[in-house]
């Protein structure tokens, strides 16, 4: 098969003085597109690099690429808004083209932690209770029981997130907000905040056959109950916190399997009712009564090997980095064999050609 790869790349300077330094951190490094590249490569495919954004349009349309792939593994971040996510998948939906990973709803509804929860308490997933505050405005705890645990309404990989995330008072709580909406100019969720133990549960597959690839907690170096899984955590994981794989936690009676069964059920209801495909990454976390809670889910999970949390999971449960991949891209052409989605437009190069003059012409010639 000849599959492209869609993405999009770290820039090589970091953001600017008045920018967040996480600013870039859901994009991806070039180590990470290699390592995909290699894979598929070993597997027998042909393998072509697409980008993303407004180059991607280019080289599927100009460049004729767009009839020329059987699919593409997708991990595009997109720029700009909630909708983000969802830019790439949709352009491959419009021209036809089969890809690996959830489709445009999924993403922008996963990416909206409000909706997010709303979606999850429609469907009894249990979860933290919480409040939007829209940029401007300020905010008060509206009975929410501190401490609180704040970030923005619409980022992944922990932008945003940072140890003092946690809030314990209202003084605190006004400034975090006000902070937060002066440099990601988006709302705020103020939730309460989940003192107890941490999981993150890798989902591979589709509907009824959807399985969990394994369950890792993340055990700080320092205490738990005021424990943020924070970028600062991320970014020196292996200093800053441990990873304990499930056959670890069952040993050590760190969960029981009663407990673990609640921790797979969970994960497997999130990747199900948000209709996640091939693959996401759930976040649970114990509340102060010790009882599991959603906190959110990845359908765009990360995949540098060695660093990101899902790759680092797979490793732990004694998956190769072929083997997750492979496995990705498996449960997506299993998909594409049994729908293989809207047919392709007929001569699609030919016809995006002949409406471009016309689209950059006389408007008069186009409103007639």
């Amino acid at each position: 098969m000849r599959i492209g790869i869609t993405y999009d790349l770290k820039p090589a300077d970091a953001p600017a003085a008045s920018e967040p330094n996480d600013l870039y951190e859901e994009l991806e490094a070039i180590e990470t597109i290699v390592a995909i590249e290699q894979v598929l490569r070993r597997r027998g495919h042909d393998v072509v690099r697409l980008g993303g954004g407004r180059a991607l349009l280019d080289v599927l349309i100009r460049g004729g690429l767009a009839e020329r792939l059987d699919g593409v593994f997708n991990l595009a971040e997109g720029f700009g808004g909630r909708g983000r996510e969802s830019q790439v998948p949709a352009i491959l939906e419009l021209l036809g083209i089969p890809f690996t990973g959830s489709d445009a709803p999924a993403l922008t509804l996963t990416l909206d932690k409000r909706v997010a929860k709303l979606v999850a308490i429609d469907h009894g997933l249990p979860t933290p209770p919480f409040r939007l505050v829209p940029v401007g405005e300020t905010c008060d705890d509206r009975g929410l029981r501190y401490p609180l645990f704040l970030k923005p309404v619409g980022e992944g990989s922990s932008i945003g997130i940072r140890s003092r995330s946690r809030c314990t008072g209202p003084a605190q709580l006004h400034d975090l907000v006000r902070s937060l909406h002066a440099a990601y100019h988006q709302p705020v969720l103020v939730e309460e905040f989940l003192p107890g133990e941490e999981y993150t549960v890798g989902v591979l597959g589709n509907g009824d056959d959807a399985r969990v690839l394994g369950v890792m907690q993340i055990v700080p170096s320092g205490p738990l109950d005021e424990f943020v899984y924070s970028l600062e955590y991320k970014r020196d994981y292996c200093v800053e916190v441990r990873y304990h794989m499930t056959d670890e936690l069952l040993r050590r009676g760190a969960v029981s399997p009663a407990r673990l069964r609640q921790i797979h059920e969970l994960a497997l209801a999130a990747h199900r009712v948000f209709e996640c495909r091939d693959i996401s990454r759930v976040d649970l976390r114990c509340d102060r009564d010790g009882e599991v809670q959603f906190i959110e889910i990845n359908p765009l999970p990360g995949l540098r090997p060695g660093f990101s949390d899902l790759a680092n999971l797979a490793a732990g449960h004694g998956w190769s980095y072929d083997a997750l991949v492979g496995g990705i891209l498996d449960a997506a052409r299993g998909r594409w064999q049994v729908s293989p989605g809207v047919a392709r437009p007929p001569a699609l190069a030919a016809i995006t050609a002949a409406a471009m003059p016309a689209l950059t012409g006389d408007s008069s010639d186009v409103l007639g």
